[in-house]
This record gives structure tokens, sequence and C-alpha cells, in this order.
């Protein structure tokens, strides 16, 4: 018997103290799994009960709606599907990879994505786990899937940007971000990433300073990227 119920991606504004050390944002998976996607040191969540099947999860095409709350962000709406065995599986790889035991994740991972191929999480995981040890063309194959489930996904896109800025492609690095920009424009770190890598990479100071004040806007408590808006209006009064 399967067990199905809505997988909810909370996906919210955050910031990060260093420039040099540039890690993506925090993916809360709730309802059939828990991630903590941010920086691939961080630690994975474990995820709650499994909820009843109910009819909005029979949908298959994910959606995206804004935060009620009051809160800035927006929540991705998957359905997925995972039997008892995939379930147990994918919690214990998320113990793994918490304990940065990253072969091993990647194995229970990949039992995991075998079978149940429609559930982004795991990709996003095994991308996260393969960069962590060395192997980026593994870790590339992992972002593409998840991307291709839910085109521009903010977490797996800004994930791979980071991955393709560390192999220097940063053409691709640049349209990976802006893709998923036009989706998710909320997004904090797809922001400053681009920002980082319009700045640092591409030379391209307009971009750079249009990304730091939109990071700005929704990260106001990070007093660096302040710094940063400084230095590049800066630049651009000598030019």
């Amino acid at each position: 018997m399967k067990e199905s119920g809505e997988m909810k991606a909370l996906l919210s504004n955050w910031s990060n103290r260093s420039k040099i050390r540039v890690c993506a944002g925090v993916t809360i998976l709730t309802m059939l799994l828990s991630i903590l996607a941010a920086c691939a040191t961080k630690s994975p969540v474990q995820p709650p009960p499994t909820p009843p099947e109910s009819a909005e999860s029979k949908s298959m095409v994910p959606l995206v709606a804004p935060l009620q709350d009051g809160r800035e962000g927006f929540i991705i709406t998957e359905t997925a599907r995972m039997n008892g065995a995939s379930r147990r599986d994918f919690e214990n790889a998320v113990t793994l990879l918490k304990e940065a035991a990253y072969p091993q994740a990647i194995e229970l991972l990949n039992k995991v994505v075998a079978q149940s191929p429609g559930v982004t999480a795991p990709y996003i995981d095994l991308g996260m786990a393969y960069a962590q040890i060395g192997k980026p063309e593994q870790a590339e194959v992992q972002f593409k899937a998840a991307l291709q489930l839910v085109p521009g996904h903010p977490v797996a896109s800004n994930q791979y940007g980071l991955l393709l800025r560390k192999a220097g492609r940063f053409d691709e690095a640049r349209k990976t971000y802006e893709a998923s920009l036009a989706r998710f424009a909320d997004y904090s770190p797809l922001h400053r990433n681009l920002g980082i890598l319009c700045d640092l990479y591409l030379n391209d100071l307009q971009c750079a300073l249009a990304q730091y004040e939109a990071y700005s806007q929704g990260a106001p408590e990070d007093e660096k990227v302040k710094l940063w808006i400084a230095d590049v209006n800066g630049r651009l009064e000598k030019k």
C-alpha cells in the first residue's frame, strides 16, 4: 500500500555573513519529507508524520502560493507518493547526511529516487552530497532532474548556480539564477548569489547593484550587503 500526501517546501529569506562562503537557501520540506537545504554542511531535519490523502494531494501539478501569515516567501506544493520502505530509506539518508556520511546517504537516496522519481527533495540532496564528495558531474545530473520536475525550483537553481560558478561556467550560472528569479522573485538567496556572480565574476556592476538591492530588501538585517551596495555605487561613479 502506498502512502500519499502533500510535500510543502516553505522557502524563507535568510542571510549569510560571509562573502567568501556563499550558501544556498533554506528549504523546509514538510508533510512527506523534511530537508535543510542550505550549506551542504548543514544538517537535514527529520520529516513529520505523513498526513492522510486528500483530494488536493491527487493533483500532480506543483503549485506555488504566497505565505498567508504575513511573512515574505512562498510555498511550493508537490504531490509525492512513497511507500513505507522508501520513506524509511529517505529518513535514514537524512540521518546519514547529518553525519556527513555522504557515500552511504547517496546509496539510499538513489534507491528513493528509483522508487519515487516524482519527488524533488531526494534529487536536491543527492546533488548536494555528490558536490560534497567532489563529483560535480553527478551533482549536475541531480539538480537538473529536480529542475525538470519543478522548473526554476529556487533551491535546486541556487545550488546548481553555485556548482556552475565553481566550474567557471558563469554565463550558465547567470541564466540559471535568472530563470528561477522569473518565477520565484521573492527568494532572496538567488538575488544575493546572482549579485556576487555579476560583481566578482562577470564585472557587470549594474546587475550586481540591482541584485544586491533586491536581496537587501528581503534581508534588511544583513548589514554587510549594504557595504557591498555602497562599494558598487562608488565604482559606478568612477566610470
